[in-house]
Order: C-alpha cells, then structure tokens, then sequence
C-alpha cells in the first residue's frame, strides 16, 4: 500500500476508483493515549473570531437585539402596573368622597336614616355598583354630606370599579361587547324585553304599576350587565336564556333602534302612558268645545229668527 502525503488523503470508492484528493483533516487538542480531541469546529460549536476571542458580529446584533426587546417589555409591564396604581389611588379617592358616607367607609352598610343608611355592599357583584353608577342612579346628591356629584365622569367610574373589585374582592368582571346581529337581536328583543320595555325600548309601564326605563340611550356594557344581574324588579336572564352572543346581538339592534328618527313631535311609538295621556287628552279638548259652543249660542246678541213671534205676555190687572 503506498504511503499517505502528509498534506493530502486519496479516498477509494467501493468500485475501486479513486476520488479527489482532499486535505487532511487537522486535529488539536490534548492527547490522551493515542487519541486526539477534536476542535470546537468539528465538534459543531459555532467558530469564533480567535483574532479576538469573541463571538462574531451576528452574534453580538443578535444579543443587543434581544437585551432591547427584554428592557422595551420590562418597561411596558411597568408602565401598566404604574396606571393600575393610579387608577386604584384615585378608585379610593372617589370611594371616600362619594359612596362611604352613604354605605359605610368598608362598604359594610351605613348607619344612618334614609338616604344615608345604605346598604351593605361589601359582597355585591361588580357589575351592580358599575350599572347604578353607569346609569346614574348612583351617587345620590346628599350635600349635607359632601356629596353633591350627581354623575361621575367615565374616568372616575372607572377608577372606582378598580379600587372597589380590589379593594373588597368583589365577585364578577366588567364585561366587553362584541359584534352583533341586528336582525337576531330584535328576535331576541321582542321574546325577552318588549313586553316590559315596549317596542321602541322608549320604557312605559309594567306590572303593579313599576315606572320600566328606557333602553336607548344606554351603551352596550349597561344593558349587558342590566340583563345578567336583573337590578331592583327586573329579572336577571340566564346564559340559558340569553346567552353572551344574544346579548351583543340585542346591543346591536338597540343602537339601531337608537339611530332611528322621531317624529316630529318627539315619538317614536306609542306606548301604554301615551296612548293613555292621549285619551285624556281628547276628552278635555271635546269638553272645552262643547263648552264653549253652548256659551257662545248663550250670550249671542242676536236672536235667531223667529224668536218671541208671538206677543209678549202681559200680566194680570
């Protein structure tokens, strides 16, 4: 067998036939025995410039990349913690000025008389204290109090379902509409709510007398939370009934109905109370011209012809 060139190797196919020359592999490293160790290249670790014994430019692109990215998520997450922070803050502020007076400072109930003696709420679903603020039924103007807010701006509103669903580990989470279907919600209107809230959602009268609010005019996170908790006489409707899909679909067709006109005397339909206001109506208008005729035909100065043709009446001697 002739001698291998220490600078070349010959290879021999299985067929006999000789290949291309190729260098000879170089291997460093510490001996042990009779065996060398390979390099970091052969052993596949990626080679490094050794003119400075670092890794190569990608490399140092690849980590600076990666340390900006690290530094741009820490102070997102900061920033966000920092506004939570805030809003909490400002939750309290609005708590003590608006409600504690009224509900107590732990939400355990107030002690007073009347308006001042409210009840507990320390274990109140979120989405009932954010409904009666959102609606305005809540805070109650009490300025003997302090209290002389009527309606709380949407900051402030929000700030205090932050501080109150922390602060008292309140059940429940402010809810987020979706698209809805308008044709399927006014299916879903007429079913549930028309009867109630009458056709036009304008409100009118329910059972025993109960004055029904209107609905248009509402946004959709209020008549969301209206139709799951059933706030005072009204019913709350379980995802069996209504599911998250209908409710959208109802906050669709009810922002259409919103964007309706009115007639030019301002209605949209005639409910129960109009329709009753308008028979009243009518009927002292027909008294008031009956009225008037009669008093007029009364008091006319001129006679009709053929009055007091005969001769006056003259009396006994």
């Amino acid at each position: 067998m002739p001698a291998c060139d220490a600078d070349a190797v010959v290879g021999f196919t299985p067929t006999g036939r000789e290949t291309a020359a190729r260098p000879a592999p170089q291997l460093t490293g510490v001996t042990h025995g009779t065996t060398m160790q390979p390099n970091a290249t052969q052993r596949g670790r990626p080679p490094t410039d050794r003119r400075r014994g670092r890794a190569r430019p990608g490399s140092r692109w690849l980590g600076a990349v990666v340390l900006l990215a690290a530094v741009g998520i820490g102070t997102a997450v900061g920033t966000q913690a920092s506004a939570e922070d805030d809003l909490y803050t400002r939750g309290g502020e609005v708590f003590q000025d608006n409600c504690a007076a009224c509900h107590g400072t732990r939400a355990e109930g107030g002690t007073g008389s009347g308006d001042l003696g409210g009840p507990a709420i320390d274990e109140t679903d979120i989405n009932y204290w954010d409904l009666t603020v959102r609606t305005g039924r809540m805070p109650i103007v009490a300025p003997e109090v302090g209290i002389r807010t009527d309606v709380l701006d949407e900051q402030d509103r929000e700030a205090l379902a932050v501080y109150a669903s922390e602060r008292f580990d309140l059940p429940g989470a402010i809810p987020t509409i979706g698209e809805g279907d308008a044709s399927r919600g006014q299916d879903a209107y007429v079913r549930n709510c028309a009867a109630c809230h009458g056709a036009a959602a304008d409100g009118g009268i329910s059972g025993a007398a109960t004055q029904v609010p209107a609905l248009v005019g509402l946004d959709g996170v209020a008549i969301y939370q209206a139709t799951r908790i059933g706030p005072f006489e009204m019913p709350g409707f379980d995802p069996a009934v209504l599911s998250d899909d209908d409710i959208d679909d109802l906050v669709a067709y009810l922002d259409l109905v919103d964007d309706t006109p009115r007639s030019p005397a301002g209605v949209r339909e005639v409910d129960q109370i109009s329709s009753a206001l308008f028979a009243v109506g009518l009927a002292l208008l027909a008294g008031v011209v009956v009225l008037v005729v009669a008093r007029v035909r009364r008091w006319s100065p001129h006679e009709p012809e053929g009055a007091h043709a005969d001769p006056p009446f003259e009396p006994r001697r």
